[in-house]
């Protein structure tokens, strides 16, 4: 059996497939699908996953379903086919006058194809899938499968078709169809030829079969699998009887016309298993009912052994289709799903009103006045906690415009204006800078900052400190008007959506558009929580800071006096990217900034959505309806769904994509997740050091690995005594000024980002 010496790459041929239909279809691959086919409606190209294909093969098979695409309509063909007597053997004298002119246009179309071609059919010969071994091809051969022979392996001097003086004007005709009505008219004509007696065969195949389910991936017409097409052209390649083909193989013999230089037929049927979409096995009913409710048909037990008309086609067919995989493995494909933002996200105005609800019912419960107390207790150490930042948050603006003014300085350009500088002119004999000169700056960018922060359980213990940090970069965004939203990701139930017996489908129902439909991802129940945000007046700032600040306090003893609406629960990142995807160019366009900087804060991971059930698959792909784009789950990545997700929200919004991962554990056990045993020892001195490490990471543009337990610190002598030697003090402060820099970690690196 020929195989080439390099295996199928199939992301190369999707590139192909897209490249020959100049447009970004989109090609998937199914292992379930018996045959190629093109749904022209959703412009998805279908390929079942073969194995002991060659390169050649698959270029051949993509070169002719793309063709299809591009010049099969969907619509014509019914009438002449219908659903009595018949049909099938009408349906597939279609399939073989049109296969001729599609393959013809796509190889004028692309030259490069045509040795592909040539090449693809020499090989399914010697496979002998045309079951012509021990077979002798004369006139008495029926004409419909000389003329498929003929556009599929006489034309490249494979097999000599030989043709009577009065058969010779259809193979003319055949090579030189231009619309899909000269198709029609052809099939109808030859069909008419055909002996009474294959019809009757036919008639009595379609009542064996009538009881048969039909395939979904049935033929190419339906489920918008191109059957038919227009296009123009011929090859002049008008019937070869004996045909000599050149060294590729082409152009082997016209019997009356002379083919092109590189063997073009007019048109040579693909497997039938990828052009219509009618394998040999696709339909086993008389009439399918495909996803558009329009009906196809199949036609594989059309025909019934060797010597009957159609027989060469079903072989082929059939041949084709054995070479299918016959793995349980394949591709898993899934798309993202449209996230209806109003019932995921509660807003800071409708925060705001939660809290108002929750005091007044505070008001009447027995626990009023400790409440109170707290709440007063944690004002007060609130504004304390802001009074002490304020000269952390003063150095940050001052490090932040030094940082900026270096870099205009490195986008000024000096110019000469070409006008003499009268001043400087007296010294042309020594120096030829005498022209007046301008300064050019280039534009530096502006950015925004959605943050997107963990309310999980698990950051319980370090939530108060994050919270800290977060507030800190608010502070800095405040002074410095640089526009931003604060976000929780919680597994709490949005408050607007009605409890139900059945609640996780009834969160699904109103959490996106699509749950229905099963090929798209499903979010567990959760929420965005918008605590803070660059949009509120000053009061309303100020009061939701006083808020966040309870909320950090009091979840650090899982729970405490707060609303049920901001419990902690469990981890939704994954969910928390989908609304990612539509929040942040409504953010970008709402505040006009060129650079938006996406935030994920937590120190976990999330819960998978769907896509990592398929590892029993060879792949598994995630869609992106909107730009049309595959992304590939590697399963080898850490955390492969959620680096998935955040590469589609990468290139749908062009983000810059920051992680933040809270640890508390020791760094040397990240060594597997994301460095190696070189990386070790540079880790754990930089964790001493900084209390963070920055490391590579699939998914994040930036992913800064982070002490969980990290306290702001804001004053070094703070737990000095009285009564402490000089050297204790000067130790304490040089340990302090370092420590109040690593323990601003988070408000740091941003401004590191966001300054350029």
């Amino acid at each position: 059996m020929l195989m080439e010496k390099h295996p199928v790459n199939r992301a190369t041929k999707d590139i192909l497939a897209r490249c020959m239909a100049t447009e970004d279809i989109r090609v998937i691959h199914d292992g379930n699908a018996e045959t190629a086919y093109f749904d022209t409606e959703n412009r998805v190209l279908c390929l079942p996953i073969w194995e002991n294909m060659t390169n050649a093969m698959y270029d051949m098979l993509v070169g002719h379903e793309v063709s299809h695409a591009l010049h099969t309509p969907t619509q014509g063909w019914q009438d002449f086919v219908g659903d009595g007597k018949g049909s099938r053997m009408r349906h597939m004298f279609i399939n073989v006058v049109e296969d001729a002119r599609i393959e013809r246009l796509i190889k004028d179309k692309f030259p490069g194809i045509r040795r592909d071609f040539a090449d693809a059919y020499k090989q399914f010969s010697e496979r002998d899938l045309f079951e012509l071994e021990g077979r002798t091809i004369d006139t008495d051969m029926p004409l419909i499968d000389r003329l498929n022979l003929h556009f599929k392996v006489g034309l490249f001097g494979l097999e000599t078709i030989p043709f009577t003086d009065a058969e010779q004007p259809y193979v003319t005709r055949m090579a030189e169809t231009v619309t899909f009505e000269e198709v029609m008219q052809l099939a109808k004509e030859l069909y008419e030829m055909q002996p009474e007696e294959d019809v009757e065969e036919d008639e009595n195949g379609d009542s064996q079969c009538e009881s048969g389910e039909g395939d979904g991936n049935g033929d190419g017409e339906q489920s918008n699998q191109s059957q038919s097409g227009d296009g123009d052209e011929d090859d002049s390649e008008s019937g070869s009887q004996s045909g000599d083909g050149d060294e590729d193989g082409e152009n082997a013999g016209s019997q009356s016309g002379d083919g092109d230089e590189v063997g073009e037929d007019s048109g040579q049927a693909q497997t039938d298993d990828t052009d219509d979409g009618e394998g040999a096995e696709s339909g086993k009913g008389e009439q399918q009912q495909t996803s558009d409710g329009q009906n196809s048909l199949g036609y594989d037990d059309y025909q019934e052994g060797v010597g009957k008309a159609g027989a060469t086609q079903n072989a082929f067919e059939q041949g084709v289709n054995d070479l299918r995989s016959g793995s349980d493995k394949s591709y898993e494909y899934h798309t993202i799903p449209t996230m209806e933002l109003e019932n995921c996200v509660i807003d800071y105005k409708e925060v705001a009103s939660i809290w108002e609800t929750f005091e007044i019912k505070m008001e009447e419960d027995r626990y009023a006045r400790r409440y109170n107390e707290k709440r007063i207790e944690v004002q007060q150490d609130c504004r304390e906690f802001l009074n002490r930042t304020r000269t952390t948050v003063a150095q940050m603006v001052q490090h932040f415009q030094m940082k900026q003014a270096a870099d205009a300085d490195k986008r000024t350009e000096i110019a000469k204006t070409g006008v003499l500088d009268t001043v400087n002119m007296i010294n042309y004999r020594w120096s030829e800078d005498i022209f007046v000169k301008n300064e050019v700056h280039a534009d530096g960018k502006n950015h925004g900052i959605v943050m997107y922060i963990d309310w999980s359980g698990s950051m319980c213990g370090i939530i108060k400190d994050t919270v800290e940090q977060l507030l800190i970069l608010t502070e800095f965004c405040q002074k410095v008007n640089i526009p931003f939203d604060v976000y929780a990701f919680s597994s709490k139930m949005h408050p607007a959506i009605l409890q139900s017996e059945d609640s996780d489908r009834n969160y699904q129902v109103h959490n996106h558009v699509e749950w229905e439909d099963k090929s798209v991802l499903h979010p567990h129940r959760f929420c965005l929580i918008q605590y803070l945000s660059s949009d509120m007046k000053t009061n309303e700032y100020k009061k939701a800071v006083q808020y966040l600040y309870y909320l950090g306090v009091e979840q650090t003893n899982y729970g405490g006096y707060c609303p049920d609406e901001f419990g902690m629960g469990c981890t939704p990142l994954n969910e928390a990217i989908m609304c990612a995807i539509q929040q942040v160019p409504a953010f970008q366009a709402k505040h006009g900034v060129q650079i938006v900087n996406t935030v994920f804060l937590t120190d976990g991971d999330g819960h998978s959505m769907g896509a990592s059930r398929g590892w029993g698959h060879d792949k598994t792909i995630v869609h992106d309806p909107k730009t049309r784009k595959d992304y590939e789950v590697v399963k080898d990545e850490h955390n492969p769904e959620t680096n998935a997700y955040l590469r589609i929200l990468q290139e749908r919004t062009g983000t810059n994509l920051i992680g933040i991962r809270l640890y508390d554990g020791k760094i040397q056990r990240m060594r597997y997740r994301h460095f190696n045993e070189e990386g070790v020892a540079k880790a754990v001195q930089a964790w001493k050091q900084h209390n963070f490490i920055a490391v590579d990471d699939a998914g994040y543009d930036k992913l800064f690995i982070v002490k969980g337990n990290l306290n702001v610190e804001t004053d070094a002598l703070e737990n000095i005594s009285e009564d402490a030697s000089y050297t204790k003090l000067k130790n304490a402060f040089m340990k302090g000024a370092n420590n109040q820099k690593s323990s601003r970690v988070i408000a740091t690196q941003m401004i590191d980002v966001i300054a350029t």
